[in-house]
């Protein structure tokens, strides 16, 4: 069998969740080697049919956006036909692992009808994560769950443990901020609303002394 041509594709933009790209998520009872960098890419704006997000390009969507994402889905396409000789659409969920996924499976921030949420993961090499000059590394503080970003990504299947269609995540950079989807709360939001009452310079000074003259 031919060898796939493996593919970069540039995502549309979207909110990051659970953005584990800076040190790699670990599941319980699984060894280190097992572990992966991973992202969840959350897209609005999809119809909502009787409660169920269709899976298909919104319309409000701008044209290049449109393009990137008829791109991603005929990749997938393609590396599906290659290897289990069929699209994803008739692969059994059952069965297949997909990256695809609707919002109203799971029950977070940021999800639900409407979105459609879409997981990406590296396992042997850390993706980059820059800022809008493409070169200024950011670090966790500045990547986090809630901020928009897009991707670049390599469609591949696998049939080992388990098989389906994954998205390989290369490069992740940031667009803009957003409110966050976790539970992270800064110094300032937590110490803010209450401020201390600090002694002055004088008080402080004496009490160094008195506690000099206690271990004399």
């Amino acid at each position: 069998m031919a060898k796939t041509e493996r593919v970069r594709l540039l995502t549309p933009m979207f909110r990051a969740s659970f953005p584990d790209v800076f040190q790699k998520r670990v599941f319980q009872g699984q060894g280190e080697e097992s572990g992966r960098y991973a992202c969840a890419a959350l897209f609005a704006g999809f119809e909502v049919k009787d409660g169920r997000t269709i899976i298909k390009v919104p319309a409000a969507w701008s044209p290049k956006d449109q393009e990137k994402w008829k791109a991603l889905i005929a990749a997938c396409n393609k590396v599906s036909v290659e290897t289990f000789k069929k699209p994803m659409s008739e692969l059994d969920r059952s069965v297949y692992k997909l990256p695809f996924h609707r919002g109203e499976e799971k029950e977070y921030a940021g999800y639900g009808p409407g979105v459609v949420y879409v997981t990406m993961s590296a396992k042997n090499i850390k993706p980059t994560v820059v800022g809008r000059d493409l070169t200024t590394p950011l670090t966790q503080e500045e990547f986090y769950a809630g901020c928009f970003a897009r991707a670049s990504v390599t469609p591949f299947a696998f049939n080992n443990i388990g098989k389906g269609i994954a998205l390989g995540l290369n490069h992740l950079q940031k667009l803009k901020d957003g409110e966050r989807l976790d539970s992270f709360r800064s110094a300032e939001d937590d110490f803010g609303a209450d401020p201390a009452e600090f002694e002055d310079e004088a008080a402080d000074a004496g009490g160094e002394e008195s506690a000099a003259a206690d271990f004399e």
